[in-house]
């Protein structure tokens, strides 16, 4: 069995750089480190934590119980008649995978570009960007259950995907190990990605003088990364761990009712029913955007992003400003931010408010 290190800092770990320690650490390259791993809890009686690229966790306490750093990382690709498979493990990074997939001609993640954070966190959180979630590249998904030692696949279908949403976030003792996605052939002539946002043609157009259709699979991923650059601080630059809320989702009734008020409301109606609002406007028109106290704030582009000004900030300093905007978008507009990254108290339970 590996010995993990003791009293090990995260702060290299996480995104927003919070520095809180773990009692005991181990990187995870194989199945057999998770059994390992498993063990060492059942034999010790304490809790665990798995983490990958940190972008999406707020730690707001130092860790009793043993932190796992995901470090599978192997890629196969094989090639179809109607397209490409990739089988990616965990560690692999998100946006490397994407590089490749458009370097070897594959249609399907573009939109998904410079996305921050490892493969295996990319299905628990159902990630997307204008128009495209990766539930529909995903065939099936390995998982390790921490709770029994068992292993066992999930279609996509199993994964019970919504809007940043899935399975994973009701059983968090599911580990995933693996993903596998269909990507199609990019055709010469047709539309190779999702172009529906006008942001995406119009960058494709100022950037390249061609209309979007036309666009090759690098020209759309040039744009999303021209795009989210221009919007989104780098964490390496200025901590964060990029949009902090949920586009809430409510209904026409409310709103309409929004709309009385705010006639520029930025919204998108449903294809099931009801609208989209766009949460960075909101939280944009109650003045949030470019605050900034005791080392934490909003972005001054972007005020779905809340960013560690200072050099000592707590991940508790950090949720105590995302209340404050919560309880100021529930109060003015009748409407409930979520928040999107994963919470963690020093028991490793995660819970979403």
């Amino acid at each position: 069995m590996i010995k993990p290190q003791k009293n090990v800092s995260l702060k290299a770990y996480n995104t927003l750089g919070i520095d809180v320690q773990a009692a005991f650490f181990m990187l995870i390259n194989n199945l057999q480190d998770l059994h390992d791993a498993r063990d060492f809890c059942r034999l010790q009686g304490c809790p665990w934590l798995l983490i990958g690229g940190g972008s999406n966790l707020v730690l707001t306490q130092d860790f009793v119980g043993l932190v796992m750093l995901m470090a599978m990382s192997k890629l196969d690709w094989t090639s179809h008649t109607d397209g490409l498979e990739v089988c990616a493990e965990s560690g692999c990074e998100w946006d490397a995978l994407v590089a490749e997939s458009v370097t070897r001609g594959a249609s399907g993640l573009e939109n998904l570009s410079l996305i921050p954070g490892q493969v295996g966190a990319a299905p628990i959180q159902n990630i997307g960007a204008y128009g495209v979630e990766v539930k529909q590249s995903l065939r099936w998904v390995d998982v390790f259950d921490f709770n029994t030692g068992s292993c066992f696949k999930l279609t996509a279908k199993a994964c019970e995907f919504g809007y940043r949403d899935s399975i994973f976030k009701r059983q968090p003792h599911w580990i995933v190990m693996r993903v596998n996605l269909q990507l199609g052939h990019r055709v010469a002539g047709n539309k190779p990605a999702q172009l529906s946002y006008g942001i995406i043609a119009h960058t494709i157009e100022s950037m390249t003088g061609q209309p979007p259709e036309a666009a090759t699979g690098q020209q759309i991923r040039d744009a999303v990364i021209h795009i989210r650059q221009s919007k989104l601080p780098d964490p390496k630059q200025l901590p964060n761990v990029g949009s902090f809320f949920k586009n809430p989702i409510v209904s026409a009734h409310q709103t309409a009712k929004i709309e009385q008020q705010w006639p520029e409301l930025v919204a998108y109606k449903l294809e099931e029913g009801g609208f989209k609002l766009a949460a960075g406007w909101l939280i944009d028109q109650l003045g949030w955007k470019g605050y900034s106290q005791d080392g934490v704030g909003v972005h001054q582009l972007q005020a779905l992003v809340l960013v560690a000004t200072g050099a000592a900030v707590t991940g508790g300093e950090v949720l105590a400003l995302a209340q404050r905007i919560q309880a100021d978008v529930l109060a003015r507009f009748d409407v409930v931010l979520d928040i999107e990254p994963r919470l963690f108290d020093s028991r490793g339970e995660f819970w979403l408010s």
